[in-house]
């Protein structure tokens, strides 16, 4: 399990900043945050942000990060960075301090503690995450995300026939404040009427037609900018929304049957079934696959694809 609760002896007095830093190794921003997060439980209570300076004695229980592989291994990796080809419907991230299995588990496993995301994909995406191995190539290819210099090339499977050959939506989105129900959903401008403190930010993404399956067109989707959700909020305002997308382009009564079974309960998911996904959303699984990754780093040129975990089946033809 992702999470573990484990107990430590004290022979003296120490204040929980200094235990942390003295006996996890943590630097003293990583011991602040660790106690901010309530990972820090003394006498069965955790301690709040200001208590860093607080006096433990007998015993303490600290909640650690223990990565467990299930199999997944890299795609590609070096001494620098790593790929690693994320199935559909696997987190990222492990829910709070609950013991899920996640992508994170698969990281820390095979590159080591230090490794870290760059950047991310929904849990229902499946596709090609990169990973920094150790803090220079982490800041190097972080900067490299940040001045969009690394090139997302996505696989979509839409609902209806596109007739065009390529095109770009320029369209803002605004994420909605977090919270129960259908405000998880990202909104497009003009989707509804003005609401107050909604704040739409651009977003544009360029689409190419790689052909026709029955009713479905397959695209190749980059988006330009990296909004939440914005290829499948995209594709929703030109009216062809990804297929099996549990949140857009269905019906609410759906929607809030998935989240409600998936995401809002942190303790324990019970996923849809296949058989509920095909009759809802039209499919297993969300038709979003990140497909293709180019930078260049060192002097580099990188360039990799991957199908893998992602097939378009007969019943969509």
């Amino acid at each position: 399990m992702p999470f573990i609760r484990q107990r430590f002896s004290i022979q003296t007095p120490i204040k929980a900043y200094q235990f942390l830093i003295h006996n996890l190794g943590l630097s003293m921003a990583k011991a602040q945050s660790h106690i901010n997060k309530g990972k820090v439980i003394y006498k069965g209570k955790p301690l709040n942000n200001n208590e860093k300076n607080k006096i433990l004695e007998d015993y303490v229980e600290i909640i650690l990060f223990k990565p467990l592989s299930q199999g997944l291994k890299p795609f590609f990796e070096n001494e620098d960075f790593a790929l690693f080809n994320k199935p559909a419907q696997m987190l990222i991230h492990p829910k709070g301090n609950f013991h899920h299995y996640s992508l994170i588990d698969e990281i820390k496993f095979h590159c080591g503690k230090e490794a870290t995301l760059i950047h991310r994909i929904d849990k229902e995406t499946s596709g090609l995450v990169l990973v920094g191995k150790h803090q220079n190539a982490i800041k190097a290819l972080g900067e490299l995300f940040a001045k969009r210099k690394i090139v997302k090339e996505y696989l979509a499977l839409t609902k209806g026939q596109i007739p065009y050959e390529a095109f770009c939506i320029n369209c803002p989105i605004s994420t909605q404040k977090r919270g129960e129900d259908l405000s998880i959903r990202s909104l497009y401008l003009g989707q509804i009427p003005h609401k107050e403190n909604l704040s739409f930010k651009t977003a544009k993404t360029t689409f190419e037609t790689l052909g026709h399956y029955g009713d479905s067109t397959l695209l190749k989707a980059i988006p330009i900018t990296g909004r939440t959700h914005q290829i499948r909020i995209h594709l929703l305002s030109a009216g062809y929304p990804v297929l099996g997308d549990p949140l857009y382009g269905c019906e609410d009564k759906y929607a809030r049957e998935y989240l409600t079974r998936e995401f809002i309960s942190k303790i324990e998911s019970i996923p849809l079934s296949p058989k509920k996904r095909l009759q809802y959303f039209h499919s297993t699984r969300l038709m979003l696959h990140a497909y293709s990754l180019s930078f260049t780093y060192k002097s580099q040129s990188y360039h990799f694809k991957s199908l893998q975990n992602f097939e378009i089946k007969s019943e969509y033809s």
